[in-house]
């Protein structure tokens, strides 16, 4: 564990109701509760209504793309050619 600043240090005690000194050695709770933090890991569950919807929009997205085979350069006619050949 990294060595956290008497700012975070005393944020920490303010948080938990304690007075910090940083002369004076930290509180038993105090250390109790950093060494928990020490060891705490994210939790991760299942997503959530929002990003389930949002996940669902984005597929949809993907599905109406332009197709990667497509060009742009499909639609513009060459100087050569004129609008009857190039559609008809």
């Amino acid at each position: 564990m990294h060595t956290l600043s008497t700012r975070t240090l005393s944020a920490l005690a303010f948080d938990r109701g304690e007075e910090y000194d940083p002369g004076q050695p930290m509180a038993a709770g105090l250390l109790d509760a950093l060494s928990l933090v020490e060891h705490a890991r994210p939790v991760i569950g299942e997503a959530g209504p929002f990003e389930r919807a949002r996940q669902r929009t984005r597929e949809r997205r993907q599905c109406n793309a332009v197709p990667s085979w497509f060009s742009v350069d499909d639609l513009i006619a060459a100087p050569w050619e004129n609008a009857r050949e190039r559609f008809v």
